[in-house]
């Protein structure tokens, strides 16, 4: 098939792109992403594109922690066959005590066996409660699990749905060991993600058309005939796939019931998504300050720290470092320089050698609807791939995915469109 592309903004990729900062030529991602090797829609998506060698699959998972005050531990997990290898990695983790170790292995268990009225449950309690429920101690969810709940869901523990949460552990931690493992990203995301996939539409005898926001649409009976953008152009097409987000769906189609497991009324589907905020600081030091190529902060105001200069070779003098705030909405009146000295106090509290280094420059990148809240009770209201329209169909992180708001999801969500529609 022949594909068009119709895209709002002026750029491809939506809130997964990059661009080159003016000042000092580096590439700056719109915001952080690690992939992981158990994004099998993602992995095969970066091989058709023909970007897969823009990115690294750890040999097996690892994970670094700091403390403040410069103390680190490491989930660091032994080439062993899953899930054996997780484990042992836990029960190394020296930021735990050996009680708190052993009872990690509890979470492991309970991820073993799923079923569809297991599934129901935990889409009724939050993460918090579920690993409560579990015996994880505070120690235990305060340097690992909320750790990585935050990073998947972009969310507090106590604000996401357990069923989520559960689905990622699965995924990462049982089959094949290198599913655990983070997907690295040696480029930015257009680059590795975006550009890519521009090139092989066009290759194809397709095309990508920027700067193309979509008006109305013209149905007849149950089939879409044709989209009409703001700038008056009009096309048609056999099928369309819309990639609208959830906060822009319903404006192009007020009246649509969308098809999910919960009956939702024209125009109500909005209503059951809260939109959550990452905010990312760039920040250019005139130095080293940092060994690791990523680590999460432990108890600080950011969650993740991502070293740029080591990850993708940035070219400017000294070193580049990422921070990411999942959940970050009370940041989102903050002005520019108050982001940035929280940031550079949070890192002199974590990394030692930010006291003797010198800030020259640095961005602050608000992505104030990045994800959707994965709350108890939404699986229910996500809606499917297939539409009361013929020839409309779904994706978009934000349908029913099974998965958060990931780039997997939407990859996947993109893939189970095209097969309906070419079914």
């Amino acid at each position: 098939m022949r594909v068009l592309v119709l895209e709002q903004r002026p750029y491809a990729g939506g809130r997964t792109r990059s661009f080159v900062d003016p000042t000092t030529g580096d590439t700056i991602d719109n915001g952080q992403h690690l992939l992981m090797g158990c994004y099998a829609a993602t992995r095969r998506y970066l091989s058709l594109i023909g970007s897969e060698h823009l990115t690294f699959l750890q040999p097996s998972l690892r994970i670094d922690f700091i403390h403040a005050g410069g103390r680190t531990a490491s989930l660091a997990c032994p080439s062993l066959p899953a899930p054996l290898h997780v484990g042992l990695g836990m029960l190394d983790l020296s930021s735990l005590s050996f009680t708190d170790r052993l009872k990690l292995l509890t979470v492991g268990a309970a991820i073993v066996g799923t079923s569809p009225r297991k599934e129901q449950w935990l889409d009724t309690i939050t993460v918090d409660a579920w690993l409560r429920q579990l015996g994880q101690s505070e120690a235990a969810r305060r340097h690992l699990w909320d750790i990585i709940a935050i990073g998947a869901l972009n969310e507090r523990p106590e604000h996401v749905s357990a069923l989520l949460f559960f689905r990622v552990l699965r995924a990462a931690f049982l089959g094949n060991a290198q599913n655990a493992s983070m997907l690295i990203p040696r480029a930015g995301l257009s680059e590795v993600l975006v550009d890519p996939a521009v090139r092989f539409i066009e290759q194809h005898g397709g095309a990508v058309r920027t700067g193309e926001d979509i008006s109305a649409v013209d149905i007849l009976g149950d089939t879409i005939r044709a989209v009409k953008t703001e700038r008056g152009a009009v096309y048609s097409a056999s099928a369309c796939i819309s990639t609208l987000p959830f906060f822009a769906f319903e404006r192009v189609f007020p009246s649509l019931v969308l098809k999910a497991r919960k009956p939702v009324p024209p125009g109500a589907m909005s209503q059951h998504y809260r939109p959550s905020t990452i905010l990312g600081i760039n920040l250019w030091f005139d130095r080293d300050v940092m060994t690791q190529e990523f680590a999460a902060l432990l108890g600080s105001r950011i969650h993740w720290v991502f070293n740029r200069t080591r990850m993708t070779g940035a070219g400017a003098p000294g070193m580049q470092l990422s921070l990411t705030v999942s959940g970050a909405d009370e940041y989102d009146n903050w002005e520019k320089d108050a982001v940035v000295r929280m940031g550079v106090e949070e890192l002199q509290r974590y990394l030692p050698r930010v006291k003797e280094a010198t800030l020259r420059h640095a961005i602050v990148i608000r992505e104030k609807r990045a994800t959707f809240v994965p709350e108890p009770g939404l699986e229910a209201f996500r809606p499917r791939t297939d539409t009361a329209l013929a020839n409309l169909f779904l994706a978009g992180d934000w349908t029913d995915t099974g998965y958060p708001a990931t780039i997997e999801g939407a990859v996947l969500s993109g893939r189970r469109a095209a097969e309906r529609m070419g079914g």
